[in-house]
């Protein structure tokens, strides 16, 4: 399978899984409150969050081998990784398990939720984390770190469609539960059963390709085992410092700025996690590629790699950005019923964060891509301490769009972090950095925040603020293109068709 081939899948596959993930969100609220009381969903949701910060710690585990298995991508090592990762994973699947089944054992269940979950909703909540931790156990233990040593063959589309098949089966399942009149642990137990048997499918097929690539089998290695489960604790940490992020936000935001606005921002951020979703989509598939074109030191191609994703940011991600920004506020209020008013200048930067995280991306890529640690941590925890003390700072006196320059605040320290850990790492691999790219892709995307920003200042301004904005950005991604090598330009052009040739043969006017 060719790279185009392998990348339109892998693009195709994750907005699937997207798209699957929104309209499920959407149809499975009003089911489940139409089924259930009030306790109940709230049951679910805090389930699926314990869930996650139940995994934080196998994740990274997962996350840090694969990786591993990229930067290494031979079928030597990735056996003996693969096999040297499989004691560490049933330690820690079973450890969760035994965590989740001690709870309820020595009757601590009430003391750490008998606060704010109601009494006989607390055993179905126990019930339910150890159904979790046994599939967990069970699927994805190994089986996660199986469908991550086949990245490295070409098989990330294949891996990310299997991964769209399960979130369809396991919300059905969920779904069927709640109209057959089912509980929550119902709902659990079903759709862990559904889990099951789509991972089964998986496993089959990923041993097929295992088998297919002659990749094998090895001895594990404690020693090796106990030395990748270290280094994958920070990317655990940095894990956590991420949701910190993420979530942490609307704990200082409920108390100093209140309840009801905390509903607008969470409501407003809604529509920006949908684009960073989309850019996730996207960078996916390309990560693969790059970090191939990095262990074969090949500086062409991944500076072209790196190039291109910065273009599609500047082509794509910033005009789309200013679009939203103008229709939002007529959006914002249909799609809330009128509860709330869409506040320009908190939009507006929260758009921003879509085109700095766009931006950081192939950064992203080739720091985590080659397992330099530190940095990802460094870059997290600054991250969550610009948050905290800008909202404490700002969110008192400028309100909501105070929390909104906090978070642009963090994502472009975030970004400037990694952008000298991602020099530091090219340098060390003899490679040369796009900087010419670099510079101009970094004014293409102030253009692109300056126009968001007028935009929300003088919203009846929309051709002064958006037009020059706009052009900015296209013309930096024309310089950045202009930067490529020229033996990498030709190659490009091949990839597009010569429409004036078309159209000539179409008219019979040329051979």
């Amino acid at each position: 399978m060719s790279v185009s081939v392998r990348l339109i899948s892998g693009s195709i596959a994750n907005g699937a899984f997207i798209a699957g993930n929104i309209l499920i969100q959407a149809i499975s609220v009003p089911i489940m409150l139409g089924w259930w009381s009030a306790q109940q969903f709230g049951l679910w949701i805090l389930l699926q969050t314990l869930h996650s910060l139940s995994v934080v710690f196998d994740l990274g585990h997962q996350n840090y081998l694969g990786y591993e298995f990229q930067r290494l991508a031979t079928r030597d090592a990735v056996r003996r990784d693969f096999a040297s990762s499989i004691p560490i994973a049933l330690l820690l699947g079973s450890t969760l398990l035994c965590f989740w089944t001690a709870v309820p054992t020595f009757g601590l269940a009430d003391t750490v939720f008998g606060d704010f979950v109601p009494a006989e909703l607390v055993d179905e909540l126990t019930a339910s984390m150890i159904v979790y931790a046994l599939t967990w156990l069970v699927t994805s233990s190994v089986g996660g770190i199986l469908g991550r040593a086949l990245v490295p063959f070409g098989y990330y589309a294949r891996m990310a469609w299997w991964r769209f098949a399960l979130l369809i089966a396991v919300n059905l399942a969920a779904l069927a539960a709640v109209l057959s009149g089912g509980n929550v642990l119902d709902a659990v137990i079903l759709s862990s059963f559904a889990n099951v048997a789509v991972n089964i499918a998986i496993h089959l097929d990923c041993f097929r390709l295992w088998r297919r690539e002659e990749i094998g089998f090895a001895v594990p290695d404690l020693r090796r085992s106990w030395s990748n489960l270290v280094r994958s604790l920070i990317v655990s940490l940095r894990e956590l410092l991420a949701i910190g992020n993420q979530q942490g936000i609307r704990l200082l935001i409920a108390p100093l700025a209140g309840v009801g606005l905390l509903g607008a921002f969470t409501a407003t951020r809604t529509l920006s996690n949908i684009a960073t979703q989309g850019i996730n989509a996207l960078a996916g598939p390309v990560e693969p590629e790059l970090l191939r074109y990095l262990r074969d030191r090949e500086s062409g191609p991944a500076e072209t790699a790196v190039t291109l994703s910065w273009i599609f940011v500047l082509v794509v991600i910033g005009p789309s950005c200013i679009l939203l920004q103008w229709a939002a506020p007529g959006l914002f209020l249909w799609w809330t019923r009128g509860h709330f008013h869409l506040d320009p200048l908190l939009f507006g930067s929260l758009c921003a964060c879509i085109i700095v995280y766009g931006f950081a991306q192939p950064l992203v890529s080739i720091v985590r891509g080659t397992n330099t640690l530190l940095p990802q941590v460094a870059a997290s925890g600054m991250s969550l301490l610009v948050t905290v003390i800008g909202c404490y700072l700002t969110l008192t006196s400028w309100g909501l769009p105070g929390a909104g320059f906090s978070l642009l605040t963090a994502e472009i320290t975030s970004v400037l972090i990694y952008a000298v850990a991602a020099g530091s790492v090219l340098r060390k691999l003899q490679l040369s950095p796009p900087i010419h790219a670099f510079a101009a892709s970094v004014c293409g995307c102030i253009s692109a925040i300056v126009g968001l920003f007028a935009l929300a200042v003088w919203p009846r301004s929309v051709g002064w603020a958006s037009i020059p904005a706009v052009m900015g950005s296209l013309l930096a991604a024309w310089m950045a293109y202009r930067s490529l090598p020229a033996k990498m330009r030709t190659t490009l052009s091949h990839h597009f068709p010569n429409l004036t040739r078309k159209r000539t043969a179409l008219a019979g006017d040329g051979p």
